[in-house]
């Protein structure tokens, strides 16, 4: 559970308080995506882990119908993500997301279609806007910045940002290092 920790640090770092981050209903569904994961984990065992993944599906089906967001136990998720906005996020089982990335709401990251291999793998501190679309078999690179409504189905390169139907690179910085990327990650939030 040390990610959780790492995700409501990132919460904290935007200065919500305590009880604003304990109301907020996209902690609890990144709190209930590690919880998954914790009791999926082979680690577990057998009169921890089968009760506990009859517990972790109602939950999670409820968190689907209540909040439209699917965080599948199987995508593999860096510590410090945050979810600006609760809502209408879906995540291929597939993908891999680095640490310290940002989505806002109505956010999909996937294949390109049904029956379809490849899925996006985002580096370390992306951050993706409203309504962005993320298909296919592309990486984006560290410190991407995806813009609102935007359509990526192409490699996006390590400190660009990039906007439109297909996204196209509107800004590149060649120079992104880790503390930065976290800087422009809360800069876009």
């Amino acid at each position: 559970m040390f990610e959780f920790r790492a995700d409501l640090q990132r919460y904290r770092s935007y200065g919500d308080a305590e009880w604003r981050i304990l109301i907020n209903p996209a902690v609890w569904c990144v709190f209930w995506y590690r919880f998954g994961r914790w009791i999926y984990s082979p680690r577990r065992v057998g009169f921890i882990r089968y009760p506990g993944k009859m517990v972790h599906l109602i939950g999670s089906v409820i968190l689907d119908a209540l909040l439209q967001m699917r965080l599948n136990v199987r995508t593999k998720i860096g510590p410090g993500l945050l979810i600006a906005h609760s809502g209408g996020i879906t995540l291929h089982p597939d993908v891999v997301i680095g640490s310290h990335c940002d989505l806002a709401h109505h956010v999909t990251i996937g294949a390109r279609g049904a029956g379809q291999s490849g899925v996006p793998r985002l580096g370390d501190g992306v951050y993706v806007g409203t309504n962005a679309v993320i298909i296919g078999p592309i990486m984006v690179g560290d410190g991407a910045r995806i813009a609102a409504n935007s359509l990526v189905n192409r490699d996006v390169p390590a400190g660009a940002t990039v906007m439109g139907v297909p996204a196209r690179i509107v800004k590149r910085r060649d120079d992104v290092t880790f503390a930065q990327r976290e800087d422009l990650a809360h800069e876009a939030g």
